[in-house]
């Protein structure tokens, strides 16, 4: 609330304009220090020569005391004007602000026509590049730079690493789609639209889920999605004259490619919990619901009745059990070295397809992407859990999770 703080509050959202300033002033400085100081320093070492009676020419001696009262005033500028100052700023910056807020004020009114001038001119020769100087210095930070700043403040101790991994998460979430959540079509439980009332409620309760899809014949044939609170009412009545086509609700489908924040959206503004995914072929890809989203922002919410491995079991530094209906992303997550994220593939089963190039058995190795792949489970169809042991050298890593 004092004066210097409302000023200092005023360089702070006139950014550009201070930062100007203190170029110039920096600049300033420098002409200065080399108009006025060098012939100085020159003239100091040059009597100092002269006195040591070294026996050298003059041309020798005036050569010797330029460099070195060059050489001695660039250090003397580069430590004491940029690199203190700036790492002092950078450590203190509220005490900074409000030390040099009133000198870089009155520099700031003194020297405005001519700063406005500069930044003019500046403009002028980067509009044909298109380069708009007037969106200001805040509009200039990307995502990139942000998430640097976010892993600084990890490697620094400022951000633990639930704050940390919450953050990250917010900038990964807007460049996930659907495909990269979803519950693939394999891991879908249903119930079968022509199912018994009986085989309902041994559907719901056996699962434990509170909504199941509701198929015709084949899974890629999804009518709608039955919720366990509809079906408790009439349970508890007695009635006995229900079916499936009497309770079920509208299914909500998506595609693949839709963004996880638009489906988040859409999902919270018409009240639904859960969306069916479909292939480009209009059959059934997945499904996925609201708290499999929320999940990305927060991490893995579990209840009492979630009995889900770990992703990926650390069995030693360089040794890892990974479930292989995970995809490849969540999985590089928790790996020191990353696995590759195709299109070809999504999950580390899809992965394992691709570099054995076929469905291999257990027992089976392959060495590829760094690591040595050992299938430890396997269905008929699928693969279910992998050894994955790292075999590359640290140099040699990619880490970019």
């Amino acid at each position: 609330g004092s004066r210097v703080g409302k000023m200092a509050k005023t360089i702070i959202h006139n950014l550009d304009g201070y930062l100007a300033a203190t170029q110039l002033g920096i600049t300033l400085a420098s002409l200065g220090l080399g108009w006025v100081g060098e012939g100085v320093m020159h003239t100091i070492f040059k009597n100092l020569f002269d006195s040591l009676q070294w026996g050298f020419s003059d041309a020798t001696i005036h050569t010797a005391s330029t460099i070195v009262a060059f050489s001695l005033i660039t250090i003397m500028h580069i430590v004491f004007g940029e690199l203190a100052p700036k790492s002092f700023a950078i450590q203190r910056p509220v005490a900074t602000t409000l030390f040099v807020s009133v000198p870089l004020q009155i520099f700031y009114v003194v020297f405005k026509p001519f700063i406005w001038t500069l930044n003019s001119l500046a403009a002028i020769i980067l509009k044909p590049f298109g380069i708009d100087t007037s969106a200001g210095h805040e509009s200039l930070h990307s995502s990139e730079e942000l998430q640097y700043l976010l892993d600084q403040g990890k490697e620094s101790g400022a951000l633990d690493n639930n704050e940390h991994e919450l953050i990250k998460n917010v900038f990964d979430f807007n460049e996930r789609v659907v495909k990269n959540i979803m519950v693939p079509r394999t891991k879908i439980s249903g119930i079968e639209l022509s199912s018994t009332k009986e085989d309902v409620i041994d559907k719901i309760i056996k699962e434990g889920y509170s909504r199941l899809p509701v198929y015709d014949e084949i899974m890629d044939k999804i009518v709608g999605i039955i919720h366990a609170k509809d079906i408790l009412p009439l349970v508890i009545s007695g009635n006995q004259h229900w079916t499936l086509n009497d309770i079920i609700r509208k299914p909500y489908f998506v595609t693949e490619t839709k963004k996880i924040n638009d489906l988040m959206s859409e999902l919270q503004s018409n009240r639904i919990q859960i969306a069916i995914v479909l292939d480009e072929f209009g059959g059934t890809a997945g499904m996925v619901t609201l708290e499999d989203i929320v999940e990305e922002l927060v991490g893995e919410i579990q209840d009492e009745y979630d009995e889900e491995k770990p992703l990926v079991e650390k069995i030693s530094d360089n040794e890892f059990i990974v479930n292989a209906f995970a995809t490849v992303y969540d999985v590089n997550e928790h790996l020191p070295h990353d696995l590759p994220e195709d299109e070809d593939f999504d999950t580390i089963g899809g992965l394992v397809s691709h570099v054995f190039e076929r469905i291999p058995e257990v027992g089976e190795s392959n060495e590829s992407y760094g690591y040595l792949f050992t299938i430890l489970k396997k269905t008929e169809q699928n693969i279910e859990t992998v050894k994955l042991e790292l075999v590359i050298n640290e140099e040699d890593m990619v880490d970019n999770h």
